[in-house]
């Protein structure tokens, strides 16, 4: 945390800026994607289209710019990871460099988040099934809350293992599945330690959520935070 600290009050500039690109570049593909779904909807509607058509291709296309926009959002977190270590280690951020490295492996990032949200859905499943239908909750209301803390804690523990495979992506320059396994391993490794770091990073992730807190918390203590992964996970002696 204090050799984050260090960096960040060494060049704020470096670390807040990809900090603004994630959320520009978020709001451009989320806006193009809107645009091109109205143009669709403008198209079939001159041309008159059937409404059940139009209704079934919209649909699709919608989709199809859902999976677009989650391949993208992987490789903007993924190269502000990027220029986060970059920063660390006095290299130039910039512009181009997120967008390029960004474009480039927004789809291996994704198939790193893919398989997070694989995992994910694999234990939420079974609470959700099993709550319906059971109809856990006309036995007692609190059911539901124990059913909400059952998943937010599965949630925790995977994202966890999960926490330093964006890192190892970056750092190591390996393959999705490869930096999976990095992080599992160096979770199992440094266990407490990494915890302690992880549980710091969700903190801070989490008061970015605060109202009139947030705007400080995202641009000056989550680059900290990452940063804290990042060099968490760069002066550890574990090898691979």
């Amino acid at each position: 945390m204090k050799n984050a600290l260090d960096n960040f009050s060494r060049d704020p500039v470096s670390f807040m800026l990809p900090t603004f690109f994630y959320p520009l570049f978020m709001a451009i593909t989320l806006g193009a994607s809107i645009g091109v779904l109205l143009l669709a909807f403008l198209l079939f509607s001159a041309l008159g289209a059937d409404p059940e058509i139009t209704l079934i291709v919209l649909g699709v296309l919608g989709a199809f710019l859902l999976l677009a926009n989650m391949v993208f959002s992987s490789g903007y977190m993924g190269a502000l990871y990027n220029e986060y270590y970059k920063a660390m280690h006095r290299q130039p951020v910039g512009l181009m460099s997120y967008m390029n490295y960004a474009f480039r492996n927004s789809l291996s990032f994704f198939a790193i988040a893919l398989v997070k949200m694989l995992l994910l859905g694999f234990l939420f499943t079974p609470l959700a099934l099993l709550y319906y239908f059971l109809d856990l909750g006309s036995i007692h209301e609190a059911i539901a809350y124990v059913f909400i803390a059952i998943a937010l804690f599965e949630l925790f523990l995977v994202e966890f293992f999960f926490a330093f495979s964006f890192v190892a992506y970056v750092e190591k320059k390996v393959m999705p599945f490869s930096a999976i396994l990095i992080s599992l391993n160096f979770v199992k490794e440094a266990n407490v330690k990494a915890l302690l770091v992880y549980v710091l990073y969700c903190v801070v992730a989490v008061s970015t959520l605060v109202p009139l807190l947030n705007i400080i918390m995202y641009f000056v203590f989550y680059p900290i935070a990452v940063s804290s992964l990042i060099g968490f996970f760069e002066k550890q002696t574990v090898k691979y």
